[in-house]
């Protein structure tokens, strides 16, 4: 007779104690989120002059997110990463879940770019989206297989706070040859005439505001890359766009399992070489 009643009351005991276990990581969960937040305030040189560093990366380039977190750790430089849209989420709309806080979007219907480029178009539509919606200041977008400076953040201090207040982007790696025009504000930054690769941009949060709306009008049938795109808005001016050189940041390739090679351009003083990663015989 009693022990149905015993068994109901050890099953109720077990659900309270889940209940406050659950309670207290959500507690923590947020006091330690309100942490973050205020060292980042507190503490804006140590993020390179920004409010925030996204870092998009697809599920599986595990090895990838090992590599950032490496070398973004051994400079003092807090991040996060983001979750990039995949080919296979391009081609199978039907199988993708929304994360929390992600804008639901229409699938693409262009039939002008391949499933990978229009998986990065859209995750650097998603970041841009959490840019505004978040109301960052200004953001650093990094790529998630890059090298970047030694000193990067002793020479971005000066960068950031050279910048006019009507700057749209900001180039801090880039990998075009083209001719670049020099500025009467700071001798590294340069007028962006025809800006290629975006492993390495800043955003204002009017940059992001004005990339967004153009964005949203050409989604869900974009006619060119991300890349593109924004070239297309810097050479007619509809951007006020600036290159950082020498770059900062490097694109990088994994040639084995611990190294490294450069793929446009070889820093000069690179955080990959520091922590031995950086193949010094396929240097370019």
């Amino acid at each position: 007779m009693f022990r149905p009643l015993l068994r109901v009351l050890r099953r109720a005991r077990i659900l309270v104690f889940l209940s406050l276990i659950a309670a207290l990581v959500i507690l923590a969960s947020y006091m330690f989120a309100g942490f973050i937040d205020e060292a980042a305030k507190s503490a804006k040189f140590i993020e390179l002059g920004f409010d925030h560093i996204f870092v998009p990366s697809a599920r599986l380039h595990i090895d990838r997110r090992q590599l950032m977190s490496r070398i973004l750790r051994y400079q003092g430089i807090p991040f996060g990463f983001f979750p990039a849209t995949t080919a296979y989420d391009i081609d199978h709309p039907e199988a993708y879940s929304f994360w929390l806080g992600e804008e639901h979007w229409t699938p693409p219907k262009s039939f002008l770019l391949s499933a990978t480029a229009l998986a990065s178009f859209r995750t650097h539509m998603n970041v841009i989206n959490d840019i505004v919606r978040l109301e960052h200041a200004s953001t650093l977008v990094l790529g998630d297989q890059i090298d970047i400076a030694a000193d990067i953040k002793q020479q971005m201090r000066t960068v950031v706070e050279s910048l006019p207040a009507t700057w749209d982007i900001l180039y801090l790696g880039h990998c075009s040859n083209e001719t670049l025009r020099p500025t009467t504000f700071h001798s590294q930054i340069y007028v962006a005439a025809d800006p290629k690769c975006v492993f390495a941009y800043a955003l204002p949060r009017a940059g992001a505001w004005r990339l967004k709306r153009v964005l949203d009008n050409m989604w869900p049938v974009p006619q060119k890359t991300f890349e593109d795109v924004l070239s297309d808005m810097v050479v007619p001016l509809f951007l006020e766009a600036y290159v950082v050189d020498p770059p900062l940041v490097a694109h990088v390739d994994k040639i084995s399992d611990s190294l490294y090679s450069p793929t446009y351009y070889t820093l000069g003083n690179s955080t990959l070489d520091k922590l031995g990663l950086l193949s010094r015989k396929h240097m370019r």
